[in-house]
Formats: structure tokens, sequence, C-alpha cells
């Protein structure tokens, strides 16, 4: 991307992209709302990876793939990391130097993931090459993996926790799993009933130390996502009943999201015993859950 494609509006090709790439049942945002949406976006990405930053049409394109069906568009370009996409689909179009950009800037989190199975050193640069592999090798569609598995700033949650999985499927190929390892070994296994009674008893205790997580938050910050998350309004209609801008609402809503997970957190830790590096590793596996249990929470009136 050139500066000044960074530094100009997004153009009718970039509209067209990202409309055209849209799923069907997605409404299509009015076109100003949408033009500012992308910018900011865009203008990240430039930021961030100056000339490694994708052709602005083809990452507006990208951002139209990323958007779900059922949700505001508007609201879920909101939560887009720019920089991230722009990256993950630099490398998936096969730029070497956008993969190196890439490993300097998140394989750190694979020795964070394998560093609960003890890893040697050797073992690490095997977990480390099956990683490269998931993201980088062409899938069955000729695009890289990684450029379906971005969008919201999860992607370091994930990298660990494709690290822990690939080192207990190396250390089962190799018949070297531990019994120490039973417990993350059962993150891998997703049909045991020995691993659902688990996952049901820790879920359990989650989603009890999130639903009082929810009903501690202040009353305003409480209605606020019940609004958003229950009752469907957007961004912008939010940000017109509090006669406030778009990123206002965002934020606040970003830090009640926060807010929360740290109190459950703390409980968990507190209750339980449980340490930090645990607790984000379950958050990794029912990371799906979690807004899921927020909305549970507020529906019955926490």
């Amino acid at each position: 991307m050139s500066q000044s494609d960074a530094s100009s509006p997004v153009d009718a090709a970039a509209l067209e992209a990202f409309t055209g790439s849209l799923a069907t049942a997605c409404r299509r945002p009015e076109v100003e709302q949408l033009r500012a949406a992308l910018g900011e976006l865009c203008s990240a990405a430039a930021l961030a990876l100056g000339e490694l930053a994708p052709p602005v049409a083809a990452l507006c394109g990208y951002f139209g793939e990323r958007v779900q069906p059922g949700r505001d568009p508007l609201d879920q370009l909101a939560r887009f990391d720019g920089a991230e996409l722009a990256l993950a689909l630099a490398c998936a179009d096969g730029c070497v130097r956008a993969q190196r950009r890439f490993e300097v800037d998140y394989f750190g989190e694979l020795r964070v993931g394998a560093s609960r199975l003890r890893c040697s050193d050797e073992e690490l640069d095997e977990i480390t090459q099956a990683v490269r592999r998931m993201l980088f090798a062409p899938g069955p569609d000729g695009r890289a993996p990684l450029v379906h598995k971005t969008g919201r700033g999860e992607l370091r949650a994930l990298l660990r926790l494709m690290a822990l999985r690939a080192g207990i499927s190396l250390r089962r190929r190799g018949g070297r799993l531990q019994p120490a390892d039973s417990f993350v070994d059962l993150v891998d296994r997703g049909d045991s009933p020995s691993l659902l009674a688990v996952k049901h008893e820790h879920r359990a205790k989650f989603r009890a130390a999130l639903h009082r997580a929810v009903a501690s938050l202040e009353p305003a910050a409480r209605t606020l996502l019940r609004l958003h998350e229950v009752d469907g309004l957007t961004l912008a209609a939010l940000a017109r009943i509090h006669r406030v801008d778009r990123s206002t609402i965002t934020r606040r809503l970003a830090r009640t999201r926060a807010a929360i997970l740290q109190h459950t957190r703390d409980e968990l830790a507190a209750q339980f015993g449980v340490e930090q590096r645990d607790f984000d590793s379950f958050i990794d596996v029912i990371r799906s859950d979690f807004a899921a249990s927020i909305h549970r929470a507020l529906a019955s009136g926490g």
C-alpha cells in the first residue's frame, strides 16, 4: 500500500470489493459510514506494515470475507484488528517478508503455549515447524489457512493453543506422552466421556464466576452491555442514545468485557487456585462460549 493509498479515502473499487465479498445474508451498510470504517482499518494496516500491507481493494475484500452474517457489519468492523488482518492476508498471498514479520511478531507465543509441556528445544523446533505448515502451507482452496483464523485480535491466544496441541500430537506420535501431560491432553481430545465431564466441571465454575462478575458491574455498564448483547442495539444506535460517537461506545464495551474477564479470573484464582496461565489456556479452549456466557448472564438478569 503506498503512502497515498493510506492517506486517501477508500475508493469505489474498494467499497465494491468489500460488499462483493459479503455473505448474501449480510446487511449492506450505508456508504459513507462504511467508507469511514474501512478507512480506519486500512490506515491502521498501512501504519503498522508500510509497504508490506496489501492493496486497499484486496484488503477491503478480505474484511468483507471476515464479516459474519447475523450482526451489523459496522459493529464487526469496529472490533477488527486491521494490522493483524493485513499481515495475515500478505502472508497468505505468499509474501516471504510478511511471513518473516509474522514469525517475529507472533511466534514467541509458541514457546508460551508449549511451556506447559516443558518441551525441549528440539521439541519446540518441531512444534514451530508444524505450526508454520498449519499457518502458511496452501489449503484445499489454495489459500494459506492463516487467512481464515484472524479478525478480532485473538491470534496470539490461538497460536498458544496451536503450539499446545502440536506438542501433544508430537509426543503422542513418539510414544512420549507423560502422565503429567494428562490434563493438557484433555484439551486435544474432544469426544471422550472423561473429557466431557472435566470440561463440564470447569465450565460450571467459569459460568458461575462470570455470572457474579456481570452482576458486579456498575448499573450503567451492565445496561449498556445488555442493550448491545441481548437487545441487539448497534453501536450506532447506542451512540445516538448516549450522545457520543461510535468509538466511545466501542471503548466502553471493551472496558466492560475486560472487567468481566478480570473479575472472573480473580475469583477462580481465589476460590480454586487457578493460575493465570491455566485460566488463559482454558479461555482459549472455550473462547466461543465466552460471549454466549455473558449473553446468558445478562439475559437472566445478571
